[in-house]
């Protein structure tokens, strides 16, 4: 059996975001021994009260920063003996990507490039890189196989993404940029032996989630009394991971992923998005009145019906997720209630909009 990783000093980028702050604060939690760095530029969709829960822990640290500037990035390494980096910062929301994505480039791309090159100058003290990137790189699945003598995919809904044998094909600007930071990653691992890792995940959902996505803008909307609005027909279809689960597939990866592989993260059970929909107007008590609060709006530019990802090397690892769907939309939505002042009002009402967009950035 292969020893676990065991890693002194973590460089955590984008923890003040939705999922690296759930990670952070598990990890804080967790291990106390080992020192944690969190790296953020506090972009629109951060927000510091994530990361309240371990803000007082010794063996935590925050640093307002990007991960553009190289000089930081290595001073960090330096200061605090950083062995690892784990590198969740990202520009993710689709709906942006098609009206601003010089800024997922610039953040994705060439925020990933840099922290490689950062590696590079400090490979006497980084001896782990792990990339979190998304599922959405394999742009989207195609419809189940007719066919009798699989029926083991016939089963599982038709073919699943895996790391070893599905290509690249991302259809929207935000998964071409992750695709392109991937790319980066693997050539760093062909030309100047990298050791890197890199995850590619589903669908993320839970508290600290900034209400853009689907989920928390429909709580949102709900304890707003507002109508859901449903982009197209809310057809396509997404595998939702609970972010208590999630964070443990990242603690997993952490300890017990091996240089080299990429691991899918996420679950087999699949829900439409009118499913979530008219889920969370169940979880109000309202389903009799479920036709009220719905409304269908333009679809996307291009909306990727599905993707389904096998997770069996993420599983050999000895991790499996614990959360229903039915029960962490209950958790959910009692931590926004509970938390409803997370956000300032000026911080999330252009995000409660059927089609969120962020204004082009140029510098």
């Amino acid at each position: 059996m292969t020893e676990d990783y065991k890693p002194n000093s973590v460089l955590i980028t984008g923890a003040a975001g939705f999922i690296a702050s759930n990670v952070a604060i598990r990890l804080v939690k967790n291990h106390p021994k080992i020192m944690f760095v969190i790296l953020d530029k506090l972009d629109y969709c951060a927000n510091l009260k994530n990361l309240d829960p371990v803000k007082e822990c010794k063996n935590f640290e925050f640093v307002k920063g990007d991960i553009l500037s190289t000089d930081l990035v290595n001073l960090l390494v330096r200061q605090y003996k950083i062995d690892t980096i784990y590198h969740f910062a990202a520009q993710t929301h689709v709906d942006n990507s098609f009206g601003n994505s010089l800024t997922f480039t610039r953040n994705n791309v060439l925020g990933t490039h840099t922290l490689l090159e950062c590696w590079r100058a400090n490979q006497d003290l980084i001896k782990r890189f792990i990339h979190v990137s998304t599922d959405e790189v394999y742009g989207e699945n195609k419809e189940p196989e007719q066919n009798p003598s699989d029926k083991t995919k016939q089963a599982m809904g038709g073919v699943e993404f895996d790391e070893s044998h599905s290509m690249l094909l991302p259809t929207n600007p935000y998964a071409a940029s992750k695709a392109a930071a991937e790319l980066l990653v693997q050539s760093y691992k062909h030309s100047f032996n990298i050791p890197a890792i890199i995850t590619r995940g589903n669908n993320v959902y839970g508290p600290r989630q900034y209400p853009e996505k689907l989920i928390p803008k429909f709580i949102y909307r709900m304890e707003r009394k507002q109508k859901l609005c449903v982009h197209g027909k809310g057809s396509p279809r997404r595998s939702y991971l609970y972010v208590e689960d999630a964070a443990e597939a990242y603690e997993t990866v952490l300890f017990k992923g091996k240089i080299g592989e990429i691991y899918n993260v996420g679950t087999k059970d699949e829900i439409s998005v009118l499913e979530v929909t008219k889920a969370i107007i169940a979880a109000y008590g309202l389903k009799e009145e479920e036709g009220k609060w719905i409304e269908f709006v333009a679809d996307r530019h291009f909306n990727d019906q599905r993707y389904y990802i096998s997770v069996q090397k993420l599983e050999d690892l000895g991790w499996s997720p614990k959360v229903t769907f039915a029960d962490g939309i209950k958790k959910t939505i009692d931590w926004y209630k509970k938390n409803e002042k997370h956000w300032a009002e000026e911080d999330i009402a252009g995000a409660l909009v059927p089609h969120p967009r962020r204004p082009l950035d140029l510098h």
